[in-house]
């Protein structure tokens, strides 16, 4: 018979704080979002471009080739440059406005010889201080492109303008070490015998039993009566959104009549599960998708309904969902501030805020990171509008997140943009979660589902990902991860493949001569169990691995 004895055991953070230190990492493509006095200098010394790198002064649109298309006033050529097909380049470059408006947007874009405009980034630049540009572009051919400033400001100042290419595999490689470095951390193991010497050469198994990092799934209604789609999902994903079950045309498809008959299933079998739900959604502020009967509400009755539908579904899942999307696409929409004022999204929040305090309030959007052709929802205006949210009285405290759909369509992601998309949001010190990825089908789906995974996953300002995808069984034709007898489609094989990657599995190290070893292990929950070949004992013990702590030293000792 195996005995085994645990006589201590003591997780030691060397942090700041005591027993808990803060991760503080930085990332290489860090952005400021603040107007400067100064402009800072030039990524990567200016790369391909190395342009006007003055440290005092900067120059005028006046001093190059100027433009306008009837839409910009100012149409300002930066340089030609040869793009590489395959390659990702960054983009970025400090600019600020004269002669005219406080602030108005400048965008980058980079044109073709044929005339096609592909929009890289943009932000909004004042009078008298610098505002950074950031953006990019993959280069979908080989061949010269004119790499553009635009904007209704009668005159643009730029300085320290950088573009720098990478290839793909130079572009892997800093994923992985992004996520070497922000989703895993050192764990020290020391054993020693019941005498205080080292244990040399005891074993240590290493199982992984829960992710840290949230990688889910949507699923809808079928899951409530369909076993195999239940186990499908239960035995891949720790976190989900619904797709339509919680939203207003739902839960009160007749005015005054509410039905969460299948919404409590689905919440029910996800609680017996493991399995935490971020709610989707409140409301949306989109007028074609409210129940046919609140469409044309006068303003006091829709107030009072809005009110009535908001205490209902909050209060009815207080406590049970890890967070709400409370106003769904209000950058793209208004029904709400239509009818009820300006601040009626900012309202909202403050009163679910106070309802359900301590679960975190999300604003979801479309086109943030997926389109840079669409300038309703940039990065700049996505920051603005939840600063405008977060500004409303009331709202300082509340636990606000930053939701980014992802329903991409391009048939080849603009990774580069993506990347600085989330660079810019990142700089608001909130969590950023990708709450519906999807990718439009075609011969390279898998290709560029797990290109845009990868980027999420790697940046660290990402605190979660749902695919809002699933097995065809259950209607999810756009982005298929099963085919009918749920078997793995070459979409869902990249997200298995993915799953088991991101996490450590089993692994086993032995200890050296000091008793000591180390190895690197995800974020998530372990247990361990630690034997020695010349000891008839051994132990077990259960830890978790999060980014909060800077270091991990597990002090284990042997009973005889």
């Amino acid at each position: 018979m195996v005995n085994y004895c645990l006589i201590n055991f003591l997780l030691i953070s060397f942090g700041s704080n005591a027993g808990h230190g803060v991760c503080s990492f930085s990332y290489d493509y860090s952005a400021t979002m603040e107007c400067l006095a100064t402009p800072k200098r030039a990524q990567y010394g200016g790369g391909m471009i190395g342009f006007n790198q003055r440290t005092n002064g900067s120059t005028l649109s006046s001093e190059l080739g100027v433009s306008n298309d009837g839409l910009h006033n100012t149409i300002l050529s930066l340089r030609t440059i040869k793009l590489e097909k395959g390659n990702l380049y960054t983009f970025s470059a400090w600019v600020q406005i004269s002669n005219g408006s406080e602030s108005e947007t400048v965008a980058v874009a980079f044109k073709a010889s044929n005339g096609e405009l592909v929009h890289g980034g943009e932000t909004m630049a004042k009078q008298g201080c610098w505002s950074l540009l950031k953006g990019g572009i993959v280069a979908g051919f080989t061949g010269v492109v004119e790499i553009l400033l635009m904007s209704k400001a009668m005159e643009i100042r730029v300085v320290n303008v950088s573009l720098w290419p990478f290839t793909a595999k130079e572009w892997r490689s800093h994923q992985d070490k992004s996520i070497d470095k922000v989703r895993k951390k050192k764990v020290s193991f020391k054993v020693t015998y019941a005498n205080g010497t080292a244990a040399d050469g005891a074993l240590i198994l290493i199982l992984q039993t829960k992710s840290g990092f949230p990688f889910g799934c949507g699923m809808n209604h079928y899951i409530v009566t369909d076993e195999a789609y239940r186990q499908w999902l239960a035995s891949r994903f720790k976190v989900t959104s619904f797709t339509n079950e919680m939203k207003w045309y739902s839960t009160e498809k007749t005015r005054g009549v509410e039905n969460y008959t299948v919404a409590d299933a689905m919440v029910n079998f996800a609680e017996q599960n493991g399995i935490s739900i971020r709610g989707h959604n409140v409301f949306w502020d989109n007028r074609v998708m409210q129940p046919k009967w609140v469409k044309d509400l006068p303003p006091a009755e829709l107030m009072k309904a809005a009110t009535r539908r908001l205490n209902s579904v909050v209060s009815r899942y207080a406590g049970r969902l890890i967070g709400w999307d409370v106003m769904n696409e209000n950058l793209h929409f208004r029904f709400f501030e239509d009818k009820l004022g300006e601040n009626a999204s900012s309202m909202f929040y403050s009163m679910a805020y106070h309802l359900d305090p301590s679960t975190t309030l999300f604003m979801n959007e479309y086109n943030t990171i997926e389109n840079s052709k669409d300038h309703t929802a940039t990065a700049c205006k996505y920051k603005e509008e939840l600063e405008k949210i977060l500004s409303f009285p009331g709202n300082a405290s509340l636990k606000a997140a930053i939701g980014l759909e992802g329903h991409f369509r391009d048939p080849k992601p603009n990774i580069a943009y993506m990347r600085s998309a989330l660079d810019i949001l990142g700089t608001m010190g909130l969590p950023i979660w990708l709450t519906e990825v999807d990718v439009g089908g075609g011969p390279d789906q898998a290709h560029n589902l797990e290109d845009i995974l990868r980027e999420g996953y790697s940046h660290p300002a990402v605190e979660g990902i749902i695919i809002f995808g699933g097995p065809i069984a259950a209607g999810f034709k756009c982005l298929t991860l099963a085919n009918y007898d749920f078997e793995p489609t070459p979409v869902g094989e990249v997200v298995d493949k993915l799953i088991n990657e991101w996490k450590s599995g089993r692994r086993q190290v032995r200890t050296d001569s000091r008793g000591m070893s180390a190895i690197l292990l995800f974020h998530g929950d372990y247990r361990v169990e630690v034997s020695h070949p010349l000891l008839n004992s051994s132990m077990s013990i259960n830890f978790k691995v999060t980014k909060e702590t800077e270091n991990i030293t597990v002090l284990l000792q042997f009973d005889a």
